[in-house]
């Protein structure tokens, strides 16, 4: 009974878009505040430069990428030729007419280069609202090569174009990041064409290919495993077999049933389910909001809602994660509280818990290290970020260690919060087993521990002068201080433990309140003032961040900045569990009836792997566009909508094939937790 409900309450788990913030792109600007010189500088003078032919001939790379490059190029020379009655096949021994019929073959045969030039990015409108993607046309690209008249790859080139100067009080000295499509011969490496593209333009840059192996051996191994654990299911869904048997444990009917049940083993506390929800929610949203800046050509829509206070609420959402944490640490211990007797059943728990998230997140993290990259393709697809990223950091997510890491070292970017979740309750959960046999000592520990970390918190961002939150400013932020939020603030185990210490605090409020006090609800006076102290620390951290972002409140505001980095989220925490002690005593009850639906019951116990699945969603939802999405307010929420009810989607569709298959096999006796509760409802009935 009780651990099928600490399931609803360990799907809590905070996640959000930890990287979204180094990806940010630069505030649009005045094209005459660059430096725009001729392309190419003395090496594209179109007026003494030889021909393309022999000037392909000449390019510092490797033979078969040279021999590309020298058939577009030659091409080029001879359709132009063409034009002046093709020279370069005159032959007085022919007639005319026949140089003529040569000329226009000659014509024909070199027409393709025009749709390679075609292809080629050019400026598009809205520069000054940030279009910055000069992506050219990828499908043009593509259809030289698949009708054989170019063997190409698509490339992106990202060029640092430095300021001219800076404005007297305009501190924004990043370069001008503009993104320019171009179609390479396929032939050619990445430092053939960094090289190349070197020569032409006169800027700091980087080249970016689509990989022409999107699936690679490992991708396809791992699809062949999926469709062999299907075959179990999909035997036991057309074939019976008795509740006590290994094959029921794969019964997609039955784990269908047991993941969309409404059906409720606790007669309590059923508001966190719904609070779960609206959080769930705004996270989500957040993260739609700073994951599609580098993905949308109005980049001036994100920083223009920076002086928006309705658009500061995704803008500055970081803290929501921390109520997550707090509600998880909260109902943990509520149900826990007192049932932990043992070290064995405290490590237990530990392992239920590891067994019941642990598979689906290893198959979202795997999925977006084999198979996310090769999913799609396009202009927008190229994701070398990810990519090389999860090369490398996929067993720290695993293993639930990357956060001991640097904070780029991560193959999904919710991954550190996952880690530090994990180990938040591991600890958890000895302190509950710790607080049976010392009950003031375990409660003088967590007080101990939640002071502690308001004052480490402080202490670092005022020292280091950090910003209060990660979030959009009106004044540029230098990304050595966004490096240092996230590492000394928001992935420190201790600076954002206070969080899960109030959990602790009203779980074992909620768990040993009298049933006199449960039933007092707001005539109790000491309620109604934690009302009013829920109502005040839930309004700071909406409003605490907005000056300094949108007024540039940076310096002679330290020690406010840092008041707020230190504060904003235990105050986040400590509203939500008022709010949520106040119903369990009989307070609000219009909102904690429409916190309770039922319906929020089966989203609860997938919370936490639809947060995991958002990111790849939301990313899909922007990089597979051939072009830059056009964002408004109206379109932002369409996504975040979207992407919450497809999140939930794939959440239950792992629970139902991944999940809950492998804890039955482990734990065989959960398998009747369902059919109890069937039970018991029509014997009520």
């Amino acid at each position: 009974m009780r651990t099928f409900l600490i399931t609803l309450a360990l799907c809590q788990l905070a996640l959000s878009c930890t990287l979204c913030h180094f990806r940010t792109p630069p505030r649009p600007r005045p094209l005459d505040q660059y430096k725009l010189p001729k392309l190419g500088g003395k090496n594209l003078d179109l007026e003494k430069m030889p021909k393309f032919c022999n000037a392909s001939k000449e390019l510092p790379v490797m033979d078969s990428c040279k021999k590309q490059f020298e058939k577009i190029f030659c091409s080029a020379d001879r359709w132009t030729d063409t034009f002046g009655g093709c020279q370069s096949i005159a032959n007085k021994s022919l007639s005319e007419q026949e140089q003529c019929s040569k000329c226009a073959y000659q014509k024909a045969n070199n027409g393709w280069v025009l749709k390679w030039f075609d292809s080629l990015g050019k400026p598009a409108a809205g520069i000054t609202d940030g279009n910055y993607y000069w992506l050219g046309d990828y499908e043009l690209c593509a259809a030289l090569a698949s009708d054989g008249s170019f063997d190409g790859q698509y490339c992106r080139i990202e060029m640092e174009v430095p300021d001219a100067g800076v404005e007297s009080g305009c501190p924004q000295t990043d370069p001008l990041s503009i993104i320019l499509g171009v179609c390479f011969p396929s032939a050619c490496s990445v430092a053939d064409l960094t090289t190349v593209s070197s020569i032409y333009l006169p800027y700091n840059l980087k080249v970016e290919c689509e990989s022409q192996n999107r699936w690679s051996f490992v991708t396809v191994l791992l699809l062949i495993i999926l469709m062999v654990w299907i075959v179990p299911q999909a035997v036991a869904t057309f074939q019976t077999s008795s509740n006590d048997s290994i094959l029921s444990c794969f019964s997609i009917p039955d784990n269908a049933k047991r993941t969309f049940s409404t059906r409720r083993e606790s007669p309590n506390l059923h508001v966190v389910h719904g609070l779960e929800f609206l959080l769930f929610f705004t996270i989500v949203s957040g993260m739609v909001y700073n994951f599609m800046l580098p993905y949308i050509e109005n980049v001036a829509f994100a920083f223009e809602g920076v002086s928006s206070f309705p658009m500061h609420i995704v803008n500055n959402y970081s803290y929501q994660i921390d109520g997550l944490l707090a509600l998880s640490a909260f109902y943990t211990t509520y149900l826990l509280f007192g049932n932990i007797l043992t070290l064995r059943s405290a490590f237990d728990y530990i392992l239920m818990r590891l067994f019941r998230f642990w598979p689906a997140y290893i198959v979202c993290v795997l999925f977006m290290y084999v198979i996310f990259p090769g999913v799609s393709s396009g202009p927008m697809w190229i994701h070398t970020d990810t990519v090389n990223r999860c090369g490398s950091g996929w067993w720290k997510n695993i293993l639930f260690i990357n956060n001991w890491f640097n904070v780029t070292d991560t193959c999904v970017d919710i991954g550190y919060v996952i880690s530090m979740e994990a180990q938040y309750y591991a600890i958890l959960i000895f302190v509950i087993f710790l607080s049976s046999k010392y009950p003031l000592l375990t409660q003088l520990f967590a007080y101990t521990v939640f002071g502690s970390s308001i004052i480490f918190s402080f202490v670092r961002a005022y020292s280091q002068e950090l910003p209060p939150a990660p979030m959009l400013t009106l004044e540029p932020v230098p990304l050595t201080k966004v490096y240092a939020v996230f590492d000394q603030l928001l992935l420190s185990l201790f600076a954002r433990s206070s969080n899960y210490c109030l959990g602790f605090i009203f779980g074992i409020g909620c768990a040993t309140a009298s049933d006199e006090l449960r039933e007092s609800g707001l005539s109790y006076c000491m309620h109604k003032l934690l009302a009013i102290i829920c109502i005040a620390f839930a309004v700071v951290p909406f409003v605490g961040a907005f000056p300094y972002s949108a007024y540039a409140w940076v310096s002679n505001f330290e020690i406010m900045n840092a008041s707020y980095a230190a504060l904003h989220r235990p105050m986040w925490s400590f509203a939500l569990l008022s709010f949520v002690y106040l119903c369990h005593h009989g307070a609000f009850k219009w909102l904690n009836a429409l916190l309770e639906w039922r319906v929020f019951a089966p989203l609860s116990k997938v919370t936490w792997i639809a947060l995991v699945v958002a990111e790849p969603i939301i990313l899909y939802f922007f990089s597979s566009l051939n072009k830059p999405a056009y964002a408004t307010h109206w379109s932002t929420m369409y996504t975040a909508i979207s992407t919450a009810l497809l999140a939930y989607f794939v959440a239950m569709f792992l629970d139902i094939f991944v999940t809950r298959p492998i804890r039955y096999l482990i734990y065989p006796e959960q398998k009747h937790r369902y059919a109890q509760a069937h039970t018991q409802d029509q014997a009520a009935q």
